[in-house]
């Protein structure tokens, strides 16, 4: 019987070490960045049911939350992306998804536009579009902010307009500052940004049908590279709710990513 016992113990050791060795969800890193104005508690539900399934979050404030409304530039917030990434990574994971809510989406596509090493792009709820109608409405702030840089004035502060779904609100922060979060040509520009990906990722793109930017969704997904895991869902939502809606979906998703 023991002898027994042991060759059955053998064999299920050499059945084990035969078996291909598959990546943990804890092996994956997950960048979380919340929308414009808010903070990242935006993201708190989201992020636990992330870490329920064992992938390892960063939920970081980003320069545009609104207790920082852009004290740094667009090219050093990404470098904010970077520290986190290189923590996460430090910390044991194999791969980093770089995820973004509404600006937060918009700074996940500026930050693997841009070179910057990622393993995955999750954009939900995609937002501020300084090349659309957005930018329209705020060209007068937008040329006040590139005269100031012309003239040797980017270091100086003055209000500037912003707008998060309609609503307009005058925020003040350098000339230089605005000029990188606002020209249509720049970091922001999402909807270009994502046509110039360093690399073909996987990319989550989701978005609710009650978004005002939900008929332009699909043209946006599908001119990302292609990657045969990635994937777009169009959920019963609005713009702020979908981060409460979307975790099962995207859990789904990273559970196959992460295999």
């Amino acid at each position: 019987m023991k002898r027994s016992l042991f060759g059955k113990l053998v064999a299920l050791l050499l059945t084990l070490l035969a078996c291909p060795v598959l990546a943990a969800p804890s092996d994956v890193g997950v960048i979380l960045m919340h929308g414009k104005w808010v903070m990242p508690n935006s993201m708190t539900m989201l992020a636990r049911d992330l870490e329920s399934r064992g992938f390892v979050v960063s939920n970081m404030e980003m320069p545009w939350s609104g207790r920082r409304l852009y004290d740094v530039d667009y090219q050093s917030a990404l470098k904010e992306i970077e520290q986190q990434a290189s923590k996460l990574r430090a910390g044991g994971a194999k791969r980093v998804i770089v995820a973004g809510q509404s600006m937060g989406a918009n700074a996940a596509v500026a930050y693997a536009s841009s070179g910057f090493e990622l393993d995955g792009l999750v954009i939900l709820s995609p937002g501020h579009f300084p090349e659309g109608g957005m930018g329209n409405r705020l060209r007068s702030s937008l040329d006040r902010a590139k005269s100031m840089v012309a003239a040797n004035r980017g270091a100086d502060s003055e209000s500037f307009d912003d707008i998060n779904q309609g609503k307009l609100r005058s925020i003040r922060m350098t000339a230089g500052t605005y000029v990188s979060y606002f020209d249509p040509e720049g970091l922001g520009a999402i909807t270009r940004n994502i046509r110039k990906l360093s690399k073909a990722v996987p990319v989550f793109l989701a978005v609710g049908t009650s978004d005002p930017f939900y008929p332009e969704s699909k043209a946006m997904f599908e001119s990302a590279p292609p990657h045969p895991i990635s994937r777009y869902a169009a959920f019963d939502s609005d713009h702020f709710s979908l981060p409460k809606l979307v975790s099962g979906e995207l859990v789904k998703w990273l559970d196959a990513y992460a295999q």
